[in-house]
């Protein structure tokens, strides 16, 4: 089965109920918000290694972004609305879809999770949350399969990457932890 073939397949068609494209839309748009909330509270909540693990988790998101950007300038490819392919059920704007952004962040912090120390847990449930985030885009005609697909290797080459620069960027990750600590204790006097 080729990727057109897979798309039919899981594009939702013009019987498809109403609820289902509701929930589609709603994993679409609003999990990605998921991410930075939780990411947020394990900063509050957490110590100076949970920060440390949580800067790294960012590092790998944003470098796993910054090379789905080389790619899509590089290999620009066609999202199926713009080649008139399947049914449209989320606006969004016609640039590349390879890979998908939304699905690179989920994956790529999920593999940091699961190189760093205190979130491991999170990387399963984030990578299983991506795949459903890269579904629901596929479900509502803003991505291929094989966009969603290629942020596999694009989110673990940004973890590897942030992993490569824990040692050189350790510094920083302690100096953050050590402000928010002391602006911490400011809003609690």
């Amino acid at each position: 089965m080729d990727n057109l073939q897979l798309f039919t397949l899981l594009n939702a068609s013009s019987k498809t109920p109403v609820w289902q494209i509701a929930i589609a839309l709603a994993i679409a748009q609003w999990l990605i918000w998921c991410v930075p909330l939780a990411m947020a509270a394990a900063w509050v909540l957490g110590d100076e290694e949970a920060r440390g693990n949580l800067l790294e988790m960012l590092v790998a998101a944003l470098i796993a972004l910054a090379l789905a950007q080389v790619i899509t300038h590089a290999w620009p490819q066609p999202r199926p609305f713009m080649l008139h392919v399947g049914r449209q059920l989320l606006a969004h704007e016609p640039d590349p879809g390879l890979p998908s952004d939304h699905v690179t962040v989920f994956w790529s912090i999920a593999a940091a999770a699961i190189a760093g120390t205190r979130f491991r847990r999170w990387g399963a449930v984030l990578f299983v949350l991506g795949l459903l985030v890269g579904w629901s885009r596929v479900f509502l005609g803003v991505h291929f399969p094989l966009d969603v697909l290629a942020a596999l290797p694009v989110s673990a080459a940004g973890a590897v990457f942030a992993r490569a620069l824990r040692h050189p960027l350790q510094p920083a990750y302690g100096l953050a932890s050590r402000w928010w600590e002391r602006a911490a204790q400011g809003f609690t006097r």
